[in-house]
């Protein structure tokens, strides 16, 4: 393995989204993500995607304070976007919506 893509809503955050009149305004991010990924960074590249358009803003600022970059990608966009990055066998892919159960099927 090669490759470690992360989707961030549900994995890194406690997948709740909260809103104020103005809309989404906050996610809750775990303190101890950065360590964790630092040990593996030195064995996979680690890769970041989120679908959550209105909230990317939020998340991007959360992954590039950690030093890594992040990629809007749907969900349903996913097998495609590894396709023509990586070999997919060369990828562990972790997500926790239903539909990245499709992905990971596609990953090694």
């Amino acid at each position: 393995m090669k490759y470690f893509v992360l989707d961030v809503d549900g994995v890194l955050t406690d997948g709740k989204f909260y809103y104020s009149v103005e809309g989404k305004v906050l996610k809750s991010f775990g303190p101890d993500d950065n360590d964790a990924l630092s040990l593996i960074s030195n064995f996979l590249k680690v890769i970041f995607v989120t679908g959550d358009k209105k909230g990317y803003e939020i998340t991007k600022k959360r992954i590039t304070e950690m030093g890594y970059s992040l990629d809007l990608v749907s969900t349903i966009s996913r097998i495609d976007w590894i396709q023509n990055r990586m070999n997919p066998k060369e990828v562990i892919y972790m997500g926790d919506g239903i539909f990245d159960f499709y992905v990971m099927q596609y990953c090694g």
